[in-house]
Formats: C-alpha cells, structure tokens, sequence
C-alpha cells in the first residue's frame, strides 16, 4: 500500500502540484501574519452608561428614524451641484421646503459618512457613535450582533419599544433589541429590485404611524430603492428620479400622519459616486444628507448667528456654488439620545448638534453631558489592552479636557475643540498596527521569492524523487518549528506582545521556506540583472509612489512593450525571412490588442479630469456604450473561429476540436452576451419598454438568470467531457505506388498546447459570462493577444535556435513576464481599479436575483477572474508548438519536459506577484502613517495579496487538471510509439 501511494505521488505532474501547494501554503501564512498585524479591527469596549441622570429632560416622547440607503447631500440640497441634474437635483424637495417655511423646526444638514461607505457600518456608526475601520467592509456579507452599546440598547434599557422595517441588516445586528411583533425585515442584497423593499417598509410604517394609542417609541424604516437604483443605473437615470419622486411622497405622508410629539429623522446611511456606487471615500461616497424636523416643538430658539462661529462648520459638496451646514454622521447618535432623555452610548465620539439644543442653558448642559461621557470613554479606552495607543496624544488631549472643564466664559468653544479633537486623535490612531507581526508576515512572504526562484532554476534536471524529498525535509522544518515555538512561547505568553499560535507559525513557514531553498542546491543559483528582471524590480519600487499607484492602468500599455524589446531584437537579427516576418505579424497583433484594451477604463477620483470613463458609456451612467453594443455580438460570434484559426496553424483543430469550440465555445460565448443584453435590457426601460414586450420584467430576469445558470452547467459538463475525450489530432493514412503504407499525425507538432487551449476556452466562458459587455470586448482582445503571443514566442525561439529548432527549452522570466503583465492590464481594462468602489455588485446576481452562495464566487470571478485566467494560461508557454517526442527526446523525456517546463513558468508568474505582494506590503508598512494609506497603498496592497492568492490557486488548478489531464492523454495516446 505504500509503495503505491508513493508511487502515485512520483507522478510528476501531481508532484509538481505539491510543491505549488506548499508555497502557497508558506506565502499565504505570512500574507495572513501581514494582514493581522496591519488591517486590525478596532477594540470595542463592552462598558454600557447606565448612568440615569446624565442626560436632559426630553423634548419629545417618541422618534421616526428613516433611513433612505445611499441619499446622497446633494438628493435634498437647496443648493445643488453644477451643472443641474433633473434626475436627482430638486425632486425630493420636501426637507428644503420645510426648512425654509419653519427654519426652527426643520433642519438640513450635509452629514460626514466615515468609510467605509457600506450599510453595515453606517449602521455601527449611526447607532453607537464610533467609527468604522477599513477591513470591517469584509464583513458587509454577513453582519454579526453589535456587542458595545448603542442608541437602541439605552431605549431598550429605559423600556421602550423598538419597531423596525426594510433592510434585514438591523436583524443582524440588532435583531434581539427589537420588537419581536414589529419586525418586519426584507432582504437587502438584490440590487436588481427596485421596489419590495421600499414596498414592504411603506406597508408597515404607515399602520404604526396612525395607531391611535402607539405601541412603539422608537421606529426604524431602512428603504433600499434609491440605492439600488444607483447601482443598477446610476443617479442620472430617470429611474432614479422616479425613486426619489416616490420618497418624496413617502415623506410628505409621514409629516402629515406625525404625532406632535414625534422626533422625525432621515438620513442616507452614506452617498454614491457617479456611477451610483459607494464602498470608498470619494466626497460623493461620504456625503450623506440628514434632516431633523419637529412637527410642534420648537428646537431652536436661539438663532444660529447668535452661537459661536466654531461650532457651526460649514462644508462644501463637489462643485456646489455654495457651502452648507455639515456634521458628521455620528453626531446623530448623542443629538437623538439626549432629545429622547436617554444616556449617551458609551463609545461615542460623536458631538451633539449644537441648534437643536439653542433654547436657554440647554446648550451648555448637553456639550457638558456630552463631553464628561467622552472623557470617560477615552479614560477607560487608555487603561484598557490598547491605551497604549493614545500615549502620544494624551498630553494634547489632557491640555484642551482641563481647558474645557475649567472655562467658564468659552466653555462651549473649548468643548466643542476638545471633542472634535478626540475625534481626530482615534481616526488617527483607530487602526491599531502590531508592528511584530507585521515585520514577521513581511519576513515570510520574502522568504519564499528566493526559495521559488531556486526551485524554478533547479528544473532543468527534473527529478522526483528529490524534490519529495525537499518537500519532506521542509515539511519536517515546518512542523518541528512551529511545535518549538509554539511550546516556549505558550510558557512565556505574558511576555510576547502576539499570540502563541501567530509566533508558531511565524516559525514554522519562516523554517518551511528556508531549508526549502536550502535543499533546492544553492550552488547552482544564476543571477543577472536581465531586462525582465529589470523591469519588474522598476514596477516593484514604483509601487511606493502614491502617482503610479494612481494611474497604474496607463503605465502598463508601456511596460507590455518593453517587456518584449528584447525578443524583438532577436526577431530583427534572425537569418530566416520567413520566421522573423512571421514572428513580427504576430508580435504587433499583440501589441495591437494591447493597446485597444488600453482604451478601455475607469477613473479614480484623484485622477479628475485627467481620466475620461470608456468602460461606461459615461461617468455617471453604468451601462456599456453605445459601440459596445453594437461589436460584442459580432466579437462573441468570431471569436471561437479566431482560435481555431491558430490551432489550424500546426493543424492541431481536429478530434473534438470542432465541436468544443465552433460548437460549445461559441454558444457559451453568445449566452454569456445574451445575459448582459438581456440586463441592460431590463435597466433601460426607456428604450425597450417593458410593457410592450410578452415577457415583462420579470420574464426577462427570469430567462437571464436560466441563460447564466446553462452556461455555468454546460462548463461542469464541458470539462467532464474535454478530460476523457481524445487530443486534437487525426490520422491520416497513405499507400504509395509499392503499397507501402504510411500513417501521418495530423496536428502531431503541437499536440500539447492545442489540447491546453480546448481546456482554457472552457474556463474562459464562465469568466466571459461573469463580465459585464464592455469587459467582454476586453476579454475578447486578451485572448486575441495571448494567442500572438504565443506565435511570437515560438518564432523567437525558432530565431534564436535556428539549428536546434525542435530541441525543448524550459520557459524563462524574458517569456512569463508579459503575460504577468498581460493578466494586470485584463484586470483594470475590465472595469476595475485597486478600489473598493470599482467592485461591480451587479455580478453578485448572475445566478439568483437574490444574494446567494455562489455571489461572493461570482463577484470574484468578475474582479479577479482576468489575472485567474492568463495565470492559468501561463503553462501554455511550456506546451505550445512541442512534439509528443522527436529524434533526440523520447515520449518519456519528453513528458518530464513539458512538466518541468510548466511547472518553472507558473514557478516564475508566483515570484512575479510574490515580488509585487512584497514591494505593496513594504510599502504599506512604510507608509501606515500616510495621509493616503488607507486610500492608496492599504488598497494597493489588498490587491497585490489578492491577486497572489489567485495566480497561486489558479496555477495549482492549472497543473493538477490541465496539464495533468493533458501529459495523460497525449502520453495514452503515443504509448509504444514515442519510446
């Protein structure tokens, strides 16, 4: 039994697949050693004010808390942005109206929303006070219960009840606070509906309101159409405004049927950008309008030109002719609290609005009460496990807390300053970096870029059993010192600042990774700083300018040709015509795809006018444009014969090869178009109206969604059927004049790579399918460049070795690193960029209309699936245009080849991202304090970890069912004949 499962395991395919496993294994450990030192949560406290006396008399019994998801400032301003909009600008018109007919009973307020800008936080915020910080995004999925105190603790501790209706996010985390019979949750992830949400909120809401003897005091309405309007058509669509005409309504209902001593608040949760999405940090992103109003209660009675100008801070929303009163959002949470008479949360760091409190000494009892609680919290915050956090602050804080508590005459100047100042202390410090694990993740993940490259350099002489024997040996470092470690530093915790387990496995991948490279013959180690080289360290220094980071999409279109000077030169020295026009053609086709993908992008905000969107048909309309749409079905239709135009060039389009691609490849193609047709089709109504069609909405969403779920069947299937079906090759049998007959091997020069192909146009269906149209154009174009590129590649190689023209070559860096580059380019020509905002939800819902298990796998295969694809295509470089066997390399030889071969170039395509992952991660560490950390680098360093665990799992899956699958057949295939 033994000796079998050995046996099994000297497979060198499924060996090969171990070692890739293992340096995933290795890199992945100081990646999440990395990440736990950096992207830290925030601790949260779990002290409660109970305190019953620190609060003020109410002015009002009960309160209406609407929220209007994604209501940005400008959806309700009196004073909008130029240039006017009449899609969103001035329809919800009812809060300006009442403010100016009743300027002390109805307030407008431009809100700070803190990112990240997703519901889940805002909800934190807006209930407690604190502040969010930039990995809690993560959790935007799946909500857990709030466990610190909040707004609805205190009115469920002082006995009042809680009714809720709209997004079932509050259920999460503040289901066991409210009113099990007015709880009314829907919902909150199909962006595609527009109306059951808000639907569902309005059908309970107004039975509560009109209750003659109310069995609530606090009611919460969460609606969802206005966001989910902005994502599926942005805020310039008329369907927006036909959202925001109905909130309006909404609004001017629950006025009328408000009881006199009712508090009405509406917010938006958080704004949008352009496109109508949200999730950053952009301007649009963070401001959120706020509306107070009292229907009988006058909160203001001194007028605001009475009150210090410091406590009234005005701001400017993008390109509006004027500024308007600004808060952040989570004065909210002390402002309600005090109207309502309930104490303060705990945790807040929110400041009161100042005018609803403008009535006699009013003013100065809430920013007392308002200010002794921050004291208080920020006391107990520094004698907690993180206080040490505040150490370089406190003396600052100290001065302006005695200043405050001890002014008479300016009190409310100094407790304005000393809050706002507390506030910007935790911003500052809210992500608490472990600077230990930081430095041992880094240690890590730079410990396996030279144990790769050994290993890639060793593979000239492929032997088994010695690289089992190095996977043992590191196996055996890895275990033995993670379990030392592990036991010294459990006896010894109270003196280590991390965990025993993090130091363990610190230990253990450091050791794994060393004697790795230790075993791989360190004596053979060749370094030369070639042109790829060269270039790749360029890209990984520039990694620590905030400018490249920015318009990293526009430096690639240079780095892709110069990553190939070196074979052109090659080309132009070559002695056989034939061979350098040839190599040439395909060389500019590659270019040329290129830099039509180049066209194609989408803009960062610290890009402005310098970047003009082209994915879209424009800025603030998310919908492909007008020449996408005429070209994607023509593209889907041709691109299938494209390939098999370049198999027919060894031949190698015969089998099934007809079939797989003319047949399936093409409807897969044409399904996944139909749906994004169909989607935009149902997103502008406008121009195919749905009342005219025998479908209607849901007939179309429902056939979609049958499209994407075939295609997603038919590739289980495809694969099923490609892994037992014969290579690409036919046979051709002759007899000549003497009878003599012979037998000839159609396609027999590239039985390898041809086969390979077939596997990857089956993978790449479903990331088409995945991709909105415009990405579908660019995805079309990097299939198209990946198939030059490998022509030209083999025209280099015949160039080069004009007298060993058929003699295997394992693939070299010069050759890996384009495609790398290639896989990068795909990425932000697809639609994305390395921010949270450029993420396109809408691929959440290619399966179900509502969110389900397979969303966060779509949404990847959306984000992540171009640098998934080319790093699958990599081993392509290793099989394209081989022989099963030849004159001097038998079946057998060859077999390791080819193994070797692929398994160097996804060897080389990991160091590529692992040097990148390395230069992000340095640079993010070096840069923690940097006023753009968390809008540049910590994202830029997100996706450079992203995209190595991706090439890493996407190479394992490349070797152990492509290639594997591949060596198999063709070596069944000439067993007996190649040996």
């Amino acid at each position: 039994m033994f000796y079998e499962v050995k046996r099994y395991i000297q497979e060198p395919t499924r060996t090969a697949t171990l070692l890739l496993c293992w340096l995933f294994v290795l890199r992945f450990s100081g990646l999440y050693l990395f990440t736990r030192g950096f992207l830290l949560s925030r601790l949260s406290l779990s002290n409660v004010n109970d305190c019953s006396t620190c609060t003020l008399t109410p002015t009002h019994k009960r309160a209406v808390f609407l929220i209007i998801d994604a209501l940005r400032f400008d959806f309700i301003s009196p004073n909008p942005p130029l240039p006017f909009n009449d899609a969103h600008h001035h329809v919800l018109t009812l809060p300006q109206e009442l403010s100016a007919k009743y300027p002390q009973h109805s307030f407008i307020f431009n809100a700070h929303s803190d990112p990240p800008t997703a519901t889940m936080q805002r909800i934190k915020g807006v209930t407690t006070g604190s502040l969010p910080t930039f990995i809690d995004v993560s959790a935007n999925f799946g909500a857990t219960s709030i466990e610190e105190d909040s707004l609805l603790l205190r009115l469920n501790t002082a006995g009042k009840k809680i009714a809720f209706m709209g997004d079932d996010t509050w259920m999460s985390l503040y289901g066991d606070l409210v009113d099990p019979s007015a709880r009314f949750p829907y919902d909150s992830f199909n962006v595609e509906d527009l109306h059951s949400v808000d639907n569902g909120v309005i059908e309970h809401l107004f039975p509560l309101l009109n209750q003659k003897e109310k069995t609530w005091d606090f009611l919460i309405g969460h609606f969802l159409g206005v966001d989910h309007a902005g994502h599926r058509v942005g805020p310039s669509h008329v369907t927006m405004k036909a959202k925001l005409l109905q909130m309006d309504r909404v609004l001017r209902d629950v006025v009328e049927a408000l009881d006199e001593d009712t508090l009405l608040v509406v917010i938006g949760d958080h704004g949008m950008d352009t496109k109508g999405d949200h999730g950053g940090d952009d301007p649009w992103e963070t401001s959120s309008s706020t509306w107070i109003y009292s229907k009988s209660v006058p909160l203001q009675e001194i007028p605001s030109e009475a009150l210090p100008t410091s406590l009234l801070p005005n701001t400017t929303f993008p390109f509006a002719p004027t500024s308007h009163r600004g808060i952040q959002q989570i004065d909210l949470v002390p402002t309600i609290s005090l109207l309502l008479g309930l104490p303060i949360p705990f945790n807040n760091l929110g400041l009161i609005i100042p005018e609803l409190f403008s009535r006699g000494d009013e003013l100065e009892r809430a920013l007392r009460t308002n200010v002794l609680q921050i004291i208080d919290y920020l006391q107990t915050y520094r004698s907690s496990s993180s206080g040490v956090d505040l150490d370089g602050s406190w003396g600052k804080l100290s001065l302006e807390r005695d200043a405050a508590l001890k002014s008479r005459e300016d009190f409310l100047q100094k407790a304005h300053s000393y809050a706002r100042t507390a506030l910007e202390v935790c911003r500052d410090m809210w992500a608490q970096f472990s600077m230990t694990l930081i430095v041992l993740g880094l240690l890590v993940m730079l410990s396996t870029v030279p144990a790769t490259m050994i290993f890639s350099q060793h593979l000239e002489t492929y032997d088994d059993q010695w690289m089992l024997d190095s996977l043992a040996s590191s196996f055996i470092a890895f275990a033995v010192g993670g379990t030392l470690i592990y036991t010294m530093a459990f006896l010894f915790k109270e003196r280590i600042s991390i965990s025993p387990y993090q130091l363990a496995l610190f230990s253990a991948s450091f050791n794994g990774s060393i004697v790795l490279a230790f075993r791989a013959r360190i004596t053979r180690i060749r370094i030369a700083l070639t042109p790829s080289i060269s270039l790749l360290l360029l890209q990984a220094i520039i990694l620590f300018s905030n400018s490249f980071v920015f318009w990293e999409e526009r430096v690639l279109p240079f780095l892709l040709p110069t990553s190939i000077v070196s074979m052109a030169f090659s080309l132009l020295s070559a002695t056989n015509q034939k061979v350098q026009r040839r190599g040439l053609l395909y060389g500019a086709g590659f270019l040329l795809c290129v830099r039509l993908m180049s066209l194609s992008t989408v803009c960062r905000e610290e890009q402005g006018s310098y970047c003009h969107v082209t994915f879209y048909s424009s800025s603030t309309l998310p919908s492909p444009a007008l020449s996408v749409l005429a070209t994607i079905i023509p593209v889907a239709l041709t691109l299938p014969t494209l390939v098999r135009h370049f198999m027919k060039i060894a031949a190698a389009d015969r089998g099934l090869a007809p079939t797989t691609i003319e047949v399936y490849f093409r409807a897969a193609l044409l399904g996944g178009t139909a749906f994004w047709f169909l989607d935009w089709t149902e997103n502008h109504q406008t121009v195919v109206s749905m009342e005219k069609t025998y479908l209607g909405e849901t007939g179309i969403r429902t056939i979609r969604t049958v499209i994407a779920r075939i295609v997603a069947w038919s590739m289980g299937v495809g694969l099923a059927l490609w892994s037992s079906s014969p290579l690409n090759l036919a046979i051709q049998k002759q007899t000549d004049s003497t009878g003599h007959l012979s037998i000839q091997v159609i396609g027999f020069a590239n039985s390898f790579g041809s086969f390979y192909l077939s596997f990857l146009c089956i993978i790449f269906s479903v990331i088409w399918l995945s991709s909105q149209l415009s990405g579908q154009v660019v995805l079309a174009l990097g299939l198209a460049a990946l198939l030059s590129y490998l022509e030209f590649v083999d025209s280099v190689r015949d160039a080069r070795h004009p007298a060993q023209p058929r003699h295997y070559r394992l693939p070299t860096l010069e050759e890996v690193l384009p495609l790398a580059l290639l896989g990068l380019e795909t990425f932000y020509a697809t639609g994305h960029q390395a921010t949270l905002n450029s993420l396109q939800w809408k691929s959440a819902f290619i399966f179900n209309a509502e969110r389900g298990i397979l969303s966060p796998i779509t949404v990847i295969l959306n984000t992540l699936g171009p640098v998934i694809f080319f790093a699958m295509c990599i081993p392509l470089i290793a099989l394209w245009a081989i022989e099963p066997f030849s004159a001097t390399s038998p079946l057998k030889n060859r077999r390791r080849e080819v193994v070797s071969g692929a398994l160097k170039s996804l060897l080389l395509l990991s160091n590529y991202h692992a040097v990148l992952l390395v230069a992000a991660a340095t640079c993010a560490m070096i840069q923690r304090r940097h006023l753009m950390v968390w809008k540049v680098f910590a994202p830029r360093f997100m996706l450079a970890g992203l995209c190595s665990i991706a090439v890493d799992v996407a190479g394992i899956a490349a070797m152990f069912g492509g290639v594997t699958t591949v060596v198999y057949r063709v070596s069944s295939t000439f067993q007996g004949v190649g040996q």
